[in-house]
């Protein structure tokens, strides 16, 4: 059996974690000849005034997410602008082009993208303003899952932590061994697993506070939606303890039970964070449910509040 010491990694950071790619929150951009404008989308004729207006937007070298309002309707676009080595992106993965998108194929969630190679394309989502942020952001993780959406995964990475979460149940399963068995004669194995988890709590870590900003970004974009309206606030549902995630929530249950979704795999902060925060939460991490795992992205559940 290879010792984990052994194995070989990639020492460059992956793009999102690298000072080019890390995003960095920049003022919305403004009207484009006198109409409203959202980065990365490239409204239908129709929609002129109407088209959607962008509240907030999260940038780096390699892409961004913007989010918006139109009519009483949050948005989302997620879009490219250039590869890590230099390449700028293709034109459909810059913007979405309203004209011509057509709808994913989902059981749940209006999710538009252009009609060639959509699991390459820039991406749209809407949702009605009367949702939470965090009902949002799980219903965005959960088309991640289901389908290999390269531009939402590139970009948006940080709301996937699964992954993390295996390695390190797999790290404190290796360490356990050790001790019972040779823990003299595997101490440099040990140290050496104790590095990459104090790693992975760092990425998670990084990864939290990514969805933390978009959720806050999303937050902005519904109030700005029902003041527009005349509406009454939303309460503030997730505005959460510290150390506790959004899909920790317990979800709304829909009137037909069978419509309920599955378990969010992403939910739950791991039992390692929380033994190093004694405020976080301690539930342990979710198992993971094979009867509707198609690959390891391919899961279908999500969590709402």
């Amino acid at each position: 059996m290879q010792t984990f010491d052994n194995r070989k990694r990639d020492t460059r950071p992956p793009a999102w974690r690298s000072s080019e790619g890390r995003f960095r929150e920049e003022a919305p951009s403004p009207e484009k000849e006198g109409r409203p404008h959202l980065s990365g989308y490239e409204p239908r004729r129709e929609e002129g005034d109407k088209a959607p207006r962008e509240t907030g937007r999260l940038a780096g070298s390699y892409g961004q997410v913007s989010v918006g309002i139109q009519k009483q309707q949050v948005v989302m676009a997620v879009s490219k602008r250039r590869s890590r080595e230099g390449e700028a992106a293709r034109l459909d993965e810059q913007r979405l082009h309203g004209q011509s998108a057509r709808k994913l194929n989902l059981a749940r969630g209006e999710f538009l993208t252009n009609a060639h190679d959509p699991d390459r394309s820039a991406l749209l989502y809407r949702e009605s303003a009367g949702k939470p942020a965090t009902f949002l952001l799980n219903r965005f993780r959960e088309m991640m899952h289901t389908r290999q959406q390269g531009t939402s995964r590139e970009q948006l990475p940080f709301l996937l932590r699964k992954a993390e979460r295996e390695e390190l149940r797999q790290l404190e399963s290796r360490a356990v061994a050790l001790r019972a068995s040779d823990p003299q004669g595997s101490r440099e194995e040990l140290r050496a697993i104790e590095r990459r988890r104090q790693e992975l709590h760092q990425i998670l870590t990084e990864k939290e506070t990514g969805e933390r900003r978009l959720r806050l970004m999303l937050d902005k974009a519904q109030e700005q939606a029902r003041q527009q309206a005349g509406t009454a606030p939303l309460p503030r549902t997730s505005v959460l303890p510290e150390g506790l995630l959004p899909e920790d929530q317990p979800e709304d249950k829909p009137e037909n039970p069978a419509e309920s979704p599955a378990e969010n795999p992403e939910g739950g902060i791991s039992e390692d964070i929380s033994r190093e925060n004694p405020d976080a939460s301690q539930e342990e991490i979710p198992e993971d449910n094979p009867s509707s795992q198609q690959d390891d992205s391919g899961k279908t559940s999500a969590k709402s509040p």
